[in-house]
Formats: C-alpha cells, sequence, structure tokens
C-alpha cells in the first residue's frame, strides 16, 4: 500500500532544517533519493513510517510531529488540499477529507464521531507499521492549524487525545487546548457547532470542478474491495473503544447490520470470529516490542482488563503474554 511523494518530502525537509541529511533517511527507509520530489509518485507507507521514525529518533526533538505539520501548508496536500479549502463549511471540508484520504495514503482512515449533543471528534487511524506516534501528532496538529486558518480563528479544539504514552519533553496543549496521552484513541475533540463554520476559501464552482477530478484520480488508485479487509480495519479501529458490534462496523462501512451479517455469513465467518482475528493478531504484533507493556496491549485490542486478555491470549496461542 502506499503513500503520496509530498508527505515523504516534508519530513525530510524539516529533519534536515535540524542539520539531519535527507540522504541519510531515504537511505535508512531504503527509499530511492529522487521519488519523494516525483509530486505524482507514491511511496511504500511502511517506509514512509520508518523515515518518520528515523527523524525522529535523529533529531531527538519531541514536538517533530508538530514540526513537520507546521511545514506543511494546505497547498501542499495538492488537489485534496484544494479540495477540502473550497468547501462551504468546516464540516463539509471534514467529510471530504475522511471520504478521500486515498488521495493521501491507503492505509489512512479518518472519521467523524458524535460523542455528546454538543461535542464531537476527529479520530485517526493508520493501519501500517511501524507504529510512529509523531505522525499522529503532525497530523492533529496539522488539521487544527488548517481548520483555525480556514474558519479565520473561530474554529477552537476542546482537547486532543493521543494513544501513545507522553515522550519527555512533549507539548501539553495543542492549538489551545490541553493535551491527553494514553487514551484510547488519537483524535481531536470539538464543539459539534464548529461544524457549520463558514470557510473563507468557499468557491462552489471550483468545488465542483475538483469533486469530479478527484472522483477521476481516485478511480485510477488501486481498489481495496476486499470486504473482510475492510471489515478487519473496522474492528482494528473500533476494538480500542469497545464497540465493536454489528451497528457500529456497519456503519463504518457504509451498510446495514443485516446486510453485512448476510455479507459475511456468505463467506462463512462472523462479526465475533473476525473480531477474533483481528485481536490476536493486533497483540501479537504489540507485544513483539518489549517496551509496551502487557496491560496496554489488552487495552489497545479491546479488553477490559488483564485477566480476560490473558485468558484469550492462552487460548490463541496455549501460552500466556510474554512468555
Amino acid at each position: 500500500m502506499s503513500i503520496a511523494s509530498v508527505l515523504v518530502r516534508t519530513v525530510a525537509v524539516t529533519a534536515a532544517r535540524a542539520g539531519i541529511p535527507a540522504d541519510a533517511l531515504y537511505a535508512h527507509a531504503r527509499i530511492p533519493p529522487a521519488l519523494p520530489d516525483d509530486a505524482g509518485a507514491r511511496l511504500d507507507t511502511a517506509a514512509y513510517l520508518r523515515l518518520f521514525a528515523a527523524a525522529v529518533a535523529r533529531t531527538r526533538d519531541p514536538s517533530f510531529g508538530i514540526r513537520v505539520a507546521d511545514a506543511t501548508d494546505g497547498a501542499a496536500f495538492g488537489l485534496l488540499g484544494f479540495l477540502v479549502a473550497t468547501c462551504p463549511t468546516l464540516g463539509d471540508a471534514l467529510r471530504r477529507f475522511a471520504r478521500h484520504t486515498r488521495l493521501l495514503c491507503d492505509e489512512l482512515s479518518v472519521a467523524i464521531e458524535r460523542r455528546t449533543d454538543d461535542e464531537v471528534a476527529l479520530c485517526y487511524q493508520l493501519d501500517a507499521r511501524p507504529h510512529v506516534p509523531a505522525f499522529f501528532e503532525m497530523a492533529i496538529a496539522h488539521m487544527i492549524g488548517t481548520a483555525r486558518r480556514g474558519t479565520r480563528g473561530g474554529f477552537r479544539p476542546r482537547r486532543v487525545v493521543f494513544r501513545h504514552r507522553a515522550p519527555s519533553g512533549a507539548p501539553r496543549t495543542m492549538g489551545g487546548a490541553p493535551v491527553e496521552h494514553g487514551g484510547n484513541e488519537d483524535a481531536v475533540v470539538f464543539e459539534r457547532r464548529a461544524l457549520a463554520l463558514p470557510l473563507r476559501g468557499a468557491n462552489a464552482t471550483l468545488h465542483a470542478i475538483l469533486s469530479r477530478h478527484a472522483a477521476a484520480v481516485l478511480e485510477e488508485l488501486p481498489r481495496d474491495d476486499d470486504l473482510l479487509a475492510r471489515a478487519r480495519r473496522a474492528i482494528k479501529l473500533l476494538a480500542p473503544r469497545g464497540e465493536v458490534r454489528l451497528p457500529a462496523v456497519a456503519a463504518r462501512l457504509g451498510t446495514s447490520g443485516r446486510t453485512l451479517q448476510r455479507q459475511l455469513r456468505a463467506r462463512r465467518t462472523t462479526l465475533r470470529a473476525l473480531v477474533d482475528e483481528v485481536r490476536q493478531e493486533h497483540a501479537l504484533v504489540q507485544l513483539a516490542d518489549p517496551e509496551v507493556a502487557v496491560e496496554d496491549v489488552a487495552f489497545a485490542v479491546g479488553f477490559s482488563g488483564k485477566s480476560a486478555f490473558h485468558h484469550a491470549f492462552r487460548r490463541w496461542t496455549g501460552r500466556t503474554p510474554r512468555r
């Protein structure tokens, strides 16, 4: 799976400003040096994440992700950036962004979720390895900055949540909102009424043209129509919040619970079986990192406690975690 070259180039440029040569990072990530300069190119997502992780390690900057966001303006996102900027309201822009994330990255999922009567969250999920916390810091910082500029300062987040633990020296606020680490999602939470904020770049005529062009570009990208693969990605996103129920998964896939149940049955599986598979795969990947606590893995894959996770892990593998 792939990611737009502009995201690779922006990380390298930000690292170069801190004294880390881009060529050294490209070599580490096994990326051909000329490829990121090709505006239309797409690169392997895992290679991009290796580059990002190396840049964070070599700069030793706990705010590196935020610095990458600051170096990335809307125009850097090309078609998607202009498409989002010409929407009439912030809500339209976020919904459009969520529908067209594949223009940036095949494995990136973004969803707008209602939390309370007056509160919503924009949630990010990247179904790729290695896990790089700075990527989510970059993505959310960029969203906040872009939303504030687009609404002439009208957008104000209430809080920012990250799954990873706070690194030493990490900022305690982002866009004026408190940052919570060690949560069950990567998200920015804000007032629901902010969705109605008008965007200063709204242009209905240009937006219609860009929409048609975006649809054509998406059609040319390799498609992932595998229902089971899409269902697994939805389960992986919902699991940490304990919301892996048929209606929630179906909503993520744009279908009804009854239809999804019928489709899974036709493939000789069930939602329960898929949830079990995803939890096992995700747990094994996380446990490969000796720095990750078993309790954190249990929570990340959707278990309410360590005991239930141990029981499930023994059923999967015949042994206890970390034995």
